[in-house]
């Protein structure tokens, strides 16, 4: 039941982390747009930045939309453009239904000087509704994926072929939304009442707050569950709650996206910020930890670390993806982790606690070009800087000091094991040092009738394998891009690094898994 409940989460963590991927790009563009909006551009510069700021609201403004569609495409196992396309209307359902029932009920509310800011409900591609914000595209999503899962694959005698297979779930979901939309109408203002209070503790602990939410959010993410821990206070009410521009947003990265689009008038930053600052460990913690590791290697193979370790440097602290690196240290010490992420959680903070109010959520690229729109009066960047220096130099010394005093066998300390057999060989015949990365993974996963299913997400590999004892980690980890391995029963992961969407397509295609 455990392993059960653990697996779920993760698939959960990983349909959530879909559409997210796409909120890196529309930030970005958001940040561009409001640069060439700037009173010295020319007038055709100007128009263009307005276009593109046009284009990126619309996608900032219907989050639970996209988070509806992304959910169920991730999570459904099969047909997975038949879900897609139906929990989009499943969506559209929901906001007819839900606003006919208040409605008819008499519960619609006024719409008052902030219009329907404060009311509890909010207004969805026309439909004024119960106001879940992106909770509604996540609880449709599920729940759709959830139906599709169960009977798409079921079909009925040739007369009644039509009303087989996705049609049977699409059917099924017609009531089932019905309900949920009429039941939401009731459930979710207690629901948000309890979102709102949870929501007030966290924010009103102040400090602390902030070292328990930096600290889990770091701490986590060999479990893959620390996206169920940042994700919702960046893009849901658990983040905070603000009114911009005469909009209401929710969440501290959705918030920070509307300051951008009206950084003329923004004078100070909201509260909320403190939950999207966890991008300084991957700038700052991820050069001092390398730098630490390839000091820390034996002369004879420094070259050799420097060459794996760099590019995981890179990769981390430019576009903030730390899986690479952090596994090359995460197993060889449990305690290195712990300390990486205290010294994280007391970066961030040490950094909200002088006053620093600048947005980091991904890399150095994302940090720099997002609050290059606001004056450094505002995010006070030069904090983030100090800061960034001086922890720098303590998560350096502190690792070099762990790492020798404990002799810990981060990379380039292990011991190097000389072959004294005959070189082996896989079950297709071919030599195990000379085999391609797709031997490794099938020989590694015990074979192509082991793999269940293989799914990846911002740079895991993720397998569910049948039988869990003939999973060999020795093979798996002579996979040249690989970075570690997770082993949590039939749950497989193997770190492999940005290219893992390539490298899983290509091993889906020549093993003959193809979505339908």
């Amino acid at each position: 039941m455990k392993s059960k409940l653990s697996q779920t989460m993760q698939d959960f963590s990983q349909a959530v982390i879909v559409p997210v991927k796409f909120m890196a790009v529309m930030g970005l563009f958001l940040a561009f747009s409001v640069i060439l909006q700037l009173d010295f551009m020319p007038s055709g510069i100007q128009t263009f930045g307005g276009l593109i700021k046009t284009m990126m609201d619309s996608m900032l403004n219907n989050l639970a939309l996209i988070f509806c569609v992304g959910i169920t495409a991730s999570l459904a196992e099969k047909k997975k453009i038949e879900a897609a396309l139906i929990s989009l209307i499943s969506f559209l359902f929901f906001l007819a239904t839900n606003n006919a029932w208040l409605t008819l009920t008499n519960q619609i509310a006024d719409a008052g000087e902030m219009g329907l800011f404060g009311t509890g409900q909010a207004m969805v591609l026309g439909f004024q509704v119960v106001d879940m914000n992106v909770f509604l595209g996540m609880l449709v999503g599920c729940v759709v994926a959830y139906i599709h899962n169960r009977f798409s694959d079921k079909e009925f005698v040739d007369f009644l072929s039509i009303y087989g297979g996705a049609r049977l779930s699409f059917m099924i979901l017609i009531p089932v939304i019905l309900g949920l939309a009429v039941g939401m109408s009731y459930v979710w203002p207690v629901v948000n009442g309890w979102i709102s209070s949870l929501s007030g503790f966290i924010l009103t602990t102040g400090l602390l707050g902030v070292f328990v939410y930096a600290f889990g959010n770091r701490f986590l993410i060999p479990t893959g569950l620390h996206h169920l821990l940042w994700m919702p206070f960046c893009f849901t009410a658990l983040g905070g709650t603000a009114e911009i521009g005469g909009q209401v947003y929710n969440g501290a990265a959705n918030i920070f996206y509307a300051e951008m689009a009206n950084a003329g008038s923004i004078t100070t930053l909201d509260p909320s910020l403190r939950f999207a600052t966890f991008g300084f460990v991957k700038i700052f913690g991820s050069i001092a930890v390398s730098l630490a590791i390839i000091h820390c290697a034996k002369k004879q193979r420094k070259d050799e670390v420097k060459g794996m370790i760099l590019p995981s440097m890179f990769v981390g602290a430019v576009a903030g993806i730390t899986e690479p690196l952090d596994f090359s240290f995460l197993f060889a010490s449990p305690l290195l982790w712990l300390v990486h992420s205290l010294l994280t959680a007391i970066s961030e903070t040490v950094l909200w606690a002088l006053g620093a109010r600048t947005y980091m959520l991904y890399g150095l690229i994302d940090t720099v070009v997002s609050n290059s729109v606001f004056s450094p009066s505002v995010t006070k960047f030069y904090l983030v800087i100090i800061v960034g220096l001086v922890m720098s130099i303590i998560w350096y010394l502190t690792f070099v000091f762990l790492i020798n005093k404990l002799d810990i066998r981060t990379p380039g300390r292990e011991e190097v094991e000389v072959e004294t057999a005959g070189a082996m060989v896989l079950e297709n015949g071919s030599a195990f040092e000379e085999a391609s990365d797709f031997d490794l993974v099938v020989a590694g996963l015990g074979g192509r009738e082991n793999i269940d299913t293989i799914t990846n997400c911002f740079t895991r590999l993720r397998v569910t394998v049948k039988d869990q004892g003939l999973v060999d980690p020795v093979v798996l980890e002579k996979i040249s891009q690989q970075k570690g391995i997770v082993l949590n029963g039939k749950n497989v992961q193997v770190i492999i690094g940005m290219g893992v969407q390539t490298f899983k397509d290509d091993i889906c295609e020549k093993l003959g898994i193809v979505d339908v």
